[in-house]
């Protein structure tokens, strides 16, 4: 390629400060011209709806200096940290990315690839350890907790207590062609609550504007434009939606989503009747087993019918991107470089490959779903309607 390109695995929900401090890291250690995210879409990782749209969110992105923003299929975003790592990382590299950069609390990247090097050496063992503590009443984490310290010992299974670094060492161990890059994270924790300066977390960010609290001072001004639209989902929305597929479906057919299982379901059909919001039909599912994120992600599982990320193939959806980030998205396709499909409008590239389709589903029945609960346009909100934007 031409141009040396660095790639990024994000959210941006929303796009902050921290985020641009990340580009610039990111840019400056690698000496790349070009700049590629993939984010999530509609709905995150951490099993919530996104607080705005994909569209919205990588527009703000590309007027804050990404060059180009693809999106993660929601089938491997609003997933577990390897399923949501594999895809991304794979997204990244058939876009020939020369560098793959993220966010880290140690921002050591020696001492990471040093702990996924040893995870993934002795992952068979690993798999097994966890399943045998989960099948012990320990809840996911906490078995993961107790098989790092048993693989690569106590003092760098602490290093995994931090968020950034469990999703780093999840990149690094599925890393085949790209350098990785570790940013060391400035400011605030991942889920602290109080700004550090210009500097807070995506949470914090959050929560001071559902509270109607000032964030400009916290996001770069493409962002701050973005959120003032009000664009806020209604969780009351979302929550009807899920209790009414609950109804329609059987216990059995809720445990089948991939999010499901050990009678999840049932209890799901049972707390329907008892709760009378989201927020309440969580707490209820939740316990000592199964932790509030992973209980997120099983409703937005039962809300889209998400099965096993086996059923589901993974692509290049372009949501947005600048000058310089569409010429490179062009010599890329010209040179053929993408082993999986790039797609930049759903009606003109029908896929033939199952899977692909499969996947492409749930972004569009995503989309639809989010734009009814955000009380948007169905039709001018729609992933049939909308097209990549250039923003810069």
């Amino acid at each position: 390629m031409d141009n040396k390109c660095v790639g990024i695995i994000a959210e941006y929900n929303p796009f902050h400060n921290g985020h641009l401090h990340h580009l610039k890291q990111s840019l400056s250690m690698t000496g790349a011209e070009i700049s590629v995210a993939a984010m999530s879409g509609n709905f995150v990782q951490r099993g919530e709806p996104a607080v705005s749209d994909k569209w919205s969110r990588a527009e703000a992105a590309v007027k804050s200096g990404i060059d180009l923003v693809v999106e993660i299929p929601t089938v491997f975003a609003c997933n577990s940290a390897p399923v949501f790592a594999s895809a991304a990382v794979q997204i990244l590299e058939n876009l020939g990315a020369d560098w793959i950069s993220f966010g880290s609390e140690l921002g050591n990247i020696e001492n990471l690839t040093e702990i996924s090097r040893e995870i993934k050496e002795k992952e068979a063992y690993f798999e097994t350890f966890i399943r045998e503590k989960v099948k012990e009443g320990f809840s996911y984490p906490r078995a993961i907790k107790e098989a790092m310290a048993e693989v690569i010992g106590d003092e760098k299974a602490q290093i995994l207590d931090m968020p950034n670094n469990i999703l780093a060492v999840e990149y690094l161990k599925n890393i085949k062609t790209a350098k990785a890059v570790a940013v060391k994270r400035i400011g605030t924790g991942y889920n602290d609550m109080e700004p550090s300066g210009a500097f807070a977390s995506a949470s914090a960010i959050r929560s001071r504007l559902y509270k109607g609290d000032s964030i400009k001072e916290l996001v770069p001004e493409p962002s701050f434009d973005m959120l003032g639209k009000k664009c806020r989902i209604s969780d009351e929305t979302i929550f009807t939606m899920i209790c009414q597929k609950a109804l329609y479906s059987s216990a059995i057919q809720l445990d089948s989503v991939f999010a499901g299982g050990e009678g999840l379901g049932n209890k799901l059909k049972k707390i329907i009747r008892k709760a009378s919001s989201l927020e309440e039909l969580a707490e209820g599912l939740k316990s000592k087993r199964y932790t509030r994120t992973r209980i997120n992600r099983f409703l937005i599982h039962v809300l889209l019918d998400i099965a096993s990320p086996e059923y589901y193939g993974n692509y290049i959806r372009v949501l947005s991107f600048s000058k310089a980030g569409a010429s490179y998205l062009k010599e890329v396709k010209n040179r053929g470089l993408s082993e999986i499909p790039i797609i930049t409008n759903i009606n003109k590239e029908r896929q033939n490959d199952g899977k692909i389709s499969a996947a492409l589903e749930k972004d569009i029945l995503a989309a639809d779903l989010y734009n009814l609960a955000s009380d948007r346009d169905m039709y001018e909100n729609s992933d049939y309607v909308r097209m990549p934007v250039r923003a810069r």
